[in-house]
């Protein structure tokens, strides 16, 4: 990945750490040494946990990431992909709505 490239990404998953802290949710970061394609950030929230995939603006998913997603899908896994403020901004509102609709309370 170009150098600039790499910013950008690290600018989008920059944001995402900041909004998930704004809103008091955990926000890790992923590393599996074992296993490649597995998404880069781990949410956790009141409404639940879930898989974030970062990538810079525009960016696309490469195949191992694409199939990793799919076998988290199938195994009962929440996995999203941001590429942009407006991606974390829509992330955080469906997690917050989904614990205003679950009755989770934030700890």
């Amino acid at each position: 990945m170009a150098p600039q490239s790499r910013s950008l990404e690290r600018a989008v998953e920059r944001y995402l750490l900041l909004q998930c802290r704004a809103h008091g949710f955990l926000c890790m970061k992923f590393v599996s040494p074992a296993r490649g394609g597995v998404p880069d950030r781990i949410v956790v929230s009141p409404a639940g946990t879930v898989f974030v995939e970062v990538k810079r603006p525009g960016g696309s998913l490469r195949k191992l990431q694409l199939t990793m997603h799919a076998k988290l899908r199938r195994h009962g896994g929440q996995v999203h992909v941001v590429d942009d403020q407006e991606s974390v901004d829509a992330l955080i509102a469906h997690l917050v709505d989904a614990a205003g609709h679950s009755g989770a309370a934030a700890s």
